[in-house]
């Protein structure tokens, strides 16, 4: 049994995150899971919320959309519809994004238009909520 894990993150864009660490805590249908070296085989739905990966002492945020999650033996792939390191997140970006969403949404344009303006919602406020916390808590260490 290693003492590490191997994860990868990727999105529907790229391969974001190929490194070995500790832990990782994920946001799934059931709850928040924690996968440590030596974990069972597990394969799960990813709810939107934050992916927090541990090596050492450090931690690094990424706010994920959802996707699914793969554990074999020591490798931890992600595979995310949407995700984006803490620190990347541009919270005016987003902010802008967010009133856009809700504009297009009071607007009653189509059906498509409104379920489309709402993902996009959904997504500025999971970005803004992580992005604002993780800098909180990074002032404060």
């Amino acid at each position: 049994m290693s003492n590490k894990l191997n994860l990868d993150i990727i999105s529907q864009e790229a391969q974001l995150l190929s490194q070995e660490l500790d832990m990782v805590l994920a946001p799934t249908a059931m709850g928040q899971i924690g996968i440590l070296p030596g974990h069972i085989s597990l394969f799960t739905h990813l709810k939107a919320g934050e992916l927090i990966l541990v090596s050492g002492i450090k931690h690094e945020v990424f706010a994920v959309t959802g996707g699914f999650l793969d554990v074999n033996q020591d490798q931890v792939t992600v595979l995310a519809d949407s995700a984006i390191r803490a620190e990347d997140i541009d919270i005016v970006k987003v902010q802008e994004a967010k009133k856009r969403a809700q504009e297009t949404m009071e607007k009653k344009l189509s059906e498509n238009d409104f379920k489309l303006a709402q993902v996009d919602l959904r997504k500025a406020i999971l970005e803004l909520k992580v992005a604002k916390r993780r800098r909180r808590h990074s002032i404060s260490l």
